[in-house]
């Protein structure tokens, strides 16, 4: 599963125009590890045979964190990550966890913003071509979230 996941995070990182070089320059940070899948959540959405998305947490963290969300572009803007999304917070809400940190990238924000998230600050974050890029990073209540009906 760990090619097939990081094939995944590729294809939707690629999605977005960045370069084949900074691509590979991110290529250790865009997939989980084996020893990540097996140490922590990891769930996947399917549709038929296809891989259609994952998320994975890190809940050694404080505030816990999301670690990887990626939706195969062929099935970007079918509720995939909508759906991801919900079933993160759920696990949460049933785990008891009432905030969920995201470091996203630029291209993200939009996304987790529409499903509550708040942004709380930001990283200096420059590729080629976008010297003042920044990575948004942001929370999530769980319960506000859940209670949005997400």
């Amino acid at each position: 599963e760990v090619e097939a996941l990081a094939g995944l995070a590729w294809a939707a990182k690629a999605s977005w125009g960045y370069s084949a070089a900074q691509l590979d320059a991110w290529r250790e940070e865009l997939a989980p590890s084996a020893a990540s899948i097996l140490e922590r959540p990891t769930f996947v959405a399917t549709h038929g045979e296809s891989l259609a998305g994952f998320y994975q947490l890190n809940l050694n963290a404080a505030p816990v964190e999301l670690e990887h969300l990626w939706v195969h572009p062929e099935f970007m803007g079918q509720g995939v990550g909508r759906a991801l999304l919900a079933h993160c917070l759920a696990y949460l809400a049933a785990s008891r966890i009432a905030v969920l940190h995201i470091d996203s990238d630029p291209n993200a924000e939009s996304f987790y913003l529409s499903r509550g998230a708040i942004r709380i600050g930001e990283i200096a974050a420059p590729v080629e071509g976008q010297p003042d890029r920044v990575r948004p990073q942001m929370r999530i209540s769980v319960m506000r979230s859940d209670s949005q009906g997400i």
